[in-house]
């Protein structure tokens, strides 16, 4: 309103205005701000993703990953009571073994619907239907023809026993993950260094190496590479104090 009577003071509004705003930028309390909301964002971005991922699993499932969870997170709790200087190296640590965990679940029910779509007792089945024709086939061609559905059923089945053996390799891995979460817990008993746990968590994040370059072939062979991720999201687990 001043502006309208005299037009010097929109220059002295504009100045006023800019003084404000260099003063807010640069303040390190509103930077904290706005780092703290990014960081909210970031994590509810985060585990959002990690939630759509175990609406894929059944309540079986869902049910074994929460409580591997509660173990880690009882781990970061204990060293959050003891003020490990390498809580947040530690949370990210377990975060991604329980992102591994989580990746070997999916992959698992991937493999287990595939199979059930098409039973071994059908492929059976089928291979005795075939026998039978082909006892009966009256042209070369005919003859041919079912013969080619014999080695594909063959094929079939070959493919099948191979994913039972892949199935009990995840469950293998499923129940090394469990064992080495148990280790670490057992571990801080003996010691309450965190250097060391923290070396620990790497040492086994390391063995998984090999596991996450086999869960992505299979992703690939069972189509869920658009579902899955290569790399956790950036909060699996959330260090103990983080919310406040």
């Amino acid at each position: 309103m001043l502006g309208i009577m005299e037009s010097g003071f929109w220059v002295l509004g504009a100045g006023l205005e800019l003084g404000y705003l260099f003063t807010l930028a640069s303040s390190r309390r509103f930077q904290r701000l706005v780092d703290g909301k990014e960081t909210l964002a970031t994590k509810q971005t985060a585990q959002q993703q990690v939630i759509s991922l175990l609406a894929r699993l059944s309540p079986v499932d869902q049910t074994r990953y929460r409580q591997l969870e509660q173990r880690c997170q009882a781990v970061l709790q204990q060293q959050h009571e003891a003020s490990s200087p390498d809580l947040q190296m530690q949370a990210d640590g377990l975060g991604k073994l329980l992102f591994v965990y989580l990746r070997l679940l999916l992959t698992r029910s991937a493999i287990q619907r595939v199979l059930e779509e098409g039973g071994a007792k059908s492929i059976d089945m089928k291979v005795s239907e075939v026998n039978r024709q082909l006892k009966e086939a009256a042209t070369p061609d005919l003859q041919r023809s079912l013969t080619d559905q014999l080695e594909i059923l063959a094929e079939r089945k070959k493919r099948r026993g191979e994913a039972g053996d892949k199935l009990r390799f995840i469950d293998a891995e499923l129940t090394r993950i469990q064992e080495q979460v148990e280790l670490i817990r057992e571990g801080l008993v003996v010691t309450s260094d965190p250097a060391s746990l923290s070396r620990r968590i790497d040492q086994i994040g390391d063995t998984l190496g090999n596991t996450n370059q086999w869960i992505r072939q299979q992703q690939e062979l069972y189509g869920d590479t658009e579902v899955l991720l290569d790399e956790p999201p950036p909060v699996v687990l959330e260090a103990p104090g983080e919310k406040a």
